[in-house]
């Protein structure tokens, strides 16, 4: 495990009840060069950062009831080699477009009703609506945002106007999802994809999308409960598959379809049932099914094969369920009493035999992991992770009793091969964003190259862009430019070296 040494913060620490003003909608869209507030833009720093999240917390004037039943919007750094172009657009999605017309909320969410009505305005609709708000991923000519729910937007990547529904040219029919994880395979070019189905049956089917953009079945099968999964990894021999007990209740959703509860309310921790780890050959071969203890996790790090082992990295989170679960609800908007985000980078060993190891390989409290995606499937030198900085869990203490901080304020790079980390900490209780990974070149090796991530000052309710170099964070950034205004705490990006026009 690689050791830490803890900091302390300066500014105003935070305490339970305290707005969380990172979670304020950003109304405007804008288009502007950002401020060169600090150090050089590197002049081999070229392409496009394109980062989705929630833009808006409101929808039709009224507060939603859950983090990710927010708008989707886009925000796009894009580097020239000289300056810094900010533009930020939400996805033209049915949701979106309706609530700029309704009273009240324009579709039903995780957490949130389409309006006050019961029946009538609820009963046996879908129970969620596509708002497009969580990763967006470039390949094979289309830029897409992605919600794990529902199908892509297909997104102009110059103009950033919204395309319409991707279905694959027909691939993806009826309920069909396509999640927001996907993983591409840097040496073939293609990208693996899973959607979750809950008509007429519960599964899952595993997708593989060719070079030429069309969708292929790889796998479907059912399971005996809805089961909700977020993130896949890739291998040179296999999808895979790490589904945590997290079940959607069948006698839970009687009142979710009734239209008298939003479909969160159904959805549950099942320690019993264990985590299920599905292995399912590139080549088409038979499915594996393992089982293990009972993980609560969202991220995969990066998958890959040792010899005849599948190795696993993962974040495991060390709160319960109950307490992760009621933060992403209203409470969002204030620090809550009791913290959860993250937890420990985790490694999975998978033998051939089934056998199934678990180790730690940090205690800082982590999430959003990151590689460079060069090497994707294949064993990576460094992670990159955003963590809570300013407090560490004390040898010792029980994983219920790691500190107070509520929002990621750190960004860390754990270096495999030297078991060592490096850290870069936010002063004054600001927060960070998931940190991207630009290469320095195509060539470069891995690491060379920098970490992009976007800076939340709690004291100004402003944002700024981050330049760190990927290698040593801890030396601070190489480059800061300064946003006009507040950039809400979005979830997941790429980085593409397409320069967006």
């Amino acid at each position: 495990m690689a050791p830490h040494t803890p900091t302390t913060a300066a500014g105003t620490p935070m305490v339970p009840g305290m707005p969380l003003r990172e979670f304020e909608t950003l109304a405007t869209e804008h288009d502007y060069l950002l401020t060169d507030e600090s150090g050089t833009l590197p002049a081999d720093l070229r392409g496009t950062l394109y980062r989705n999240g929630m833009g808006a917390w409101e929808s039709g004037g009224s507060p939603v009831g859950h983090i990710f039943d927010g708008d989707g919007m886009l925000s796009v750094f894009t580097f020239d080699g000289e300056h810094v172009r900010f533009r930020n657009r939400y996805v033209r999605t049915t949701h979106f477009l309706r609530g700029q017309h309704t009273r009240g909320p324009a579709g039903r969410g995780t957490g949130t009703l389409r309006r006050d009505g019961g029946l009538r305005a609820n009963a046996f609709r879908w129970p969620l609506s596509n708002q497009a708000n969580t990763n967006v991923v470039w390949h094979a000519g289309e830029l897409l945002a992605l919600w794990e729910g529902g199908k892509p937007h297909a997104v102009d990547p110059d103009t950033l106007e919204t395309k319409g529904v991707h279905d694959f040219a027909g691939g993806l029919r009826g309920f069909g999802s396509f999640s927001a994880h996907p993983k591409i395979d840097a040496r073939t070019g293609e990208l693996f994809n899973f959607g979750t189905t809950f008509l007429p049956f519960p599964g899952i089917a595993a997708y593989r999308v060719d070079t030429a953009g069309a969708l292929h079945t790889l796998a479907r099968w059912r399971t005996p409960v809805p089961r909700l999964n977020h993130d896949i990894g890739l291998t040179d021999r296999y999808l895979v598959f790490v589904i945590p007990p997290m079940t959607v209740s069948p006698v839970g959703m009687l009142p979710v379809f009734l239209g008298l509860r939003p479909l969160g309310s159904a959805l549950g921790f099942r320690p019993d049932i264990g985590t299920e780890i599905v292995l399912i050959p590139r080549d088409g071969g038979r499915r594996i099914h393992l089982h293990t203890e009972a993980l609560l996790h969202f991220h995969l790090t990066n998958c890959y094969d040792d010899g005849t082992d599948t190795v696993i990295e993962l974040v495991r989170y060390t709160a319960d369920f109950d307490t992760l679960w009621g933060h992403f609800q209203h409470r969002f908007r204030t620090a809550p009493e009791k913290p959860a985000f993250g937890g420990p980078l985790t490694r999975l060993r998978v033998t051939r035999t089934g056998r199934i190891t678990r180790e730690d390989l940090t205690d800082r409290i982590s999430e959003f992991p990151q590689i460079d995606a060069r090497t994707t499937g294949r064993p990576h030198r460094y992670s990159y992770s955003i963590d809570v900085a300013h407090h560490r869990k004390p040898p010792g203490d029980s994983d219920q009793d790691a500190g107070y901080e509520v929002v990621p304020s750190g960004v860390t790079v754990l270096d495999h091969a030297r078991g060592t980390e490096s850290t870069y900490e936010i002063p004054n209780y600001g927060s960070v964003c998931e940190a991207v990974f630009a290469p320095r070149s195509p060539g470069a090796p891995e690491g060379e190259g920098w970490l992009l991530t976007v800076e939340y000052l709690r004291d100004e309710h402003r944002s700024r862009l981050l330049v760190l170099d990927a290698r040593y964070p801890d030396r601070g950034p190489v480059y800061v430019g300064g946003l006009r205004h507040h950039l809400p705490l979005g979830l997941h990006g790429s980085f593409t070296t397409r320069i967006s026009g």
